[in-house]
């Protein structure tokens, strides 16, 4: 069907006096396209934003029970009690059965912990460090990849 033209004033039939078309349902349309994206990068933005939060809160921690084992470093459940203490965390932590201790000489050579560097020819005493590790489960909003299901953090201290 041809449309008609009005010669007053150059219209064609069902556009608006001012010019335009009525367009009214393109707008809907177009949010039905693009919310689901925004929601997406909402989505996105809240779950990075948790996982930052919890991996600097993890970090801090460790860094915590690292000082409370250089007072006390053979207080195993005090350093745990220490760590979880420090913050409130939703998920609970989880710990090593122990935490594992490195021993050295100052020329930074491996060495046993039950062995002397001067017993067997190394300079300076022993160096001993103790490795703090705690983790914590993270469960995104939208399963993203690369984010990991277990948040780790780990610090080293020297104890001697």
């Amino acid at each position: 069907m041809p449309t008609s033209f009005n010669r007053d004033r150059g219209q064609r039939d069902g556009e608006i006096a001012s010019g335009y078309r009525n367009d009214n349902g393109s707008v809907a349309a177009e949010f039905a396209l693009m919310a689901p994206i925004l929601v997406l990068i909402a989505t996105g933005i809240a779950d990075f934003g948790m996982l930052a939060t919890k991996s600097v809160g993890l970090a801090a921690t460790a860094r915590i029970g690292a000082e409370y084992a250089r007072s006390y470093p053979a207080d195993i459940g005090g350093i745990q009690h220490a760590m979880q203490s420090a913050m409130s965390f939703g998920p609970a932590l989880t710990f090593p059965a122990s935490f594992p201790r490195s021993c050295e000489c100052n020329n930074e050579t491996p060495i046993s912990c039950s062995e002397s560097c001067a017993s067997v020819g190394r300079p300076g005493p022993n160096r001993i460090f103790i490795r703090i590790t705690a983790n914590q489960p993270f469960t995104p909003l939208v399963p993203w990849p690369g984010i990991p299901a277990m948040l780790t953090a780990a610090t080293e201290v020297r104890l001697q």
